[in-house]
């Protein structure tokens, strides 16, 4: 006799006997994971009649490209894993505001991660996980340096001095590594006090003339490029590929990461873990300060999906406490509904008491709902290594370029009905 899982969403009787196959795409490295296959397993075992067909080896910044030639190959799977609202906003995902409004659970999930779902007031999956950007630090090298360790207070004016003490001219060892991806910037921009959008009368603006954008990009080229004290050539593209082996060797001191990463430190390098120290990113010094951005990601039924009704079934399970929890615990993929944040498995690391206390403040990367604009916003980026590139003369190009390619998004999203 089947026993139905503890703690999972009730039996569906709306899903029938029929045999299915459910396609599902989950990012690359949460697809091979034990939490996602024991997901699956329960799933298929509680309906039997279902399939779950689990493609793996798409990474994160390659899926909105996969599921747009799925879609428009006719052929989409029936849940993939990005950001939700991006997906609503770019026309990839298929609303659901009737099935949220028949489970009527929204009140059970953290405000932040509800944002990862909603466009224009219109819901476009589930969220998965959740997280922020926070700063991971070596306290063995830290204090060699005979430097004060970060802390809740400290300001991109000591990580600009910390850079250079931590930096060896034979190229041995580095402050830390510089990333060229925008999310990243984003939630330096925020620590810093600034933002990349702002509404005005009910439209969307980009905001790189806020000083805050500049003053960050100018710190990035003085490590990076006018006093070479802070990078690591190339710059990395993506924050995920090379941050925690260098780390873990002692070529870095530190880097800004999120919670997955204490996990893998963990899994990877326990030798190193009493070395490990933690703290909120480097701030600003105006009221707006202290931020970060906030991360992690949703489920979404991408457009033209058949098994609209089984793949919300499978997104409120992927959400249930049993993999919730393990996805936290093993995996630094912290979760998305409230009442798990009183469970002490979930929150006793002392290690990610910045963490918790960064997601506080953090807010979403809303520019990522526009391509475009992201493209745009990534080549400013990639000036501040350009010793030729006027910074201040790019980001007033970048300005005009992306406010058009807003507008043409929004104007779209009106269209819809």
């Amino acid at each position: 006799m089947l026993v139905w899982p503890a703690g999972v969403p009730p039996r569906n009787s709306a899903i029938g006997t029929k045999p299915v196959t459910l396609k599902v795409w989950f990012a690359a490295d949460y697809a091979d994971t034990a939490p996602i296959r024991a997901l699956v397993r329960d799933f298929e075992a509680a309906y039997p009649n279902v399939k779950v067909e689990l493609r793996s080896g798409i990474v994160w910044e390659r899926m909105r490209r996969e599921v747009e030639l799925a879609a428009a190959q006719g052929d989409p799977p029936d849940v993939a894993h990005y950001h939700a609202f991006a997906m609503g906003a770019q026309g990839l995902a298929e609303p659901l505001d009737d099935l949220w409004a028949a489970w009527n659970a929204e009140s059970e999930f953290m405000p932040g991660a509800m944002e990862d779902v909603l466009w224009k007031g219109r819901y476009y999956g589930v969220p998965l996980d959740i997280n922020a950007l926070f700063t991971i630090y070596n306290i063995k090298m830290i204090r060699e340096a005979r430097l004060p360790e970060p802390n809740p207070r400290w300001t991109f004016d000591d990580l600009e001095v910390m850079a250079g003490r931590l930096t060896n001219p034979d190229g041995s060892q580095y402050a830390l590594p510089l990333t060229l991806n925008g999310w990243d910037l984003n939630g330096l921009i925020n620590a810093a006090g600034g933002q990349l959008l702002t509404e005005e009368n009910g439209r969307v603006v980009p905001t790189l003339d806020d000083p805050q954008v500049l003053r960050v990009l100018s710190l990035y080229r003085r490590l990076g490029l006018t006093d070479q004290v802070a990078t690591l050539p190339p710059p990395i593209i993506r924050q995920s590929d090379h941050p925690v082996s260098l780390f873990q060797s002692g070529k870095v001191a530190l880097f800004f990461s999120g919670p997955w990463d204490i996990a893998r430190l963990r899994k990877e390098a326990p030798n190193i873990m009493s070395n490990v120290g933690t703290a909120p990113l480097p701030r600003g010094r105006g009221p707006t300060a202290g931020g970060s951005v906030q991360g992690g990601g949703s489920l979404f039924v991408p457009r033209g999906a058949q098994q609209r009704e089984l793949a919300f079934e499978f997104m409120k399970w992927a959400v249930a406490d049993p993999y919730a929890k393990r996805l936290a615990v093993e995996l630094g993929r912290y979760p998305v509904r409230k009442h798990l944040y009183e469970d002490p498995e979930i929150t006793q690391d002392p290690l990610l008491e910045p963490f918790f206390d960064q997601l506080k403040r953090a807010h979403p990367y809303k520019l990522e709902a526009y391509v475009q604009a992201v493209d745009t916003w990534e080549k400013v980026i990639k000036s501040v290594f350009d010793p030729s590139a006027d910074l201040y003369q790019e980001l007033q190009i970048a300005q005009q370029e992306m406010q058009r390619e807003i507008d043409e998004v929004e104007a779209a999203s009106v269209a819809v009905p």
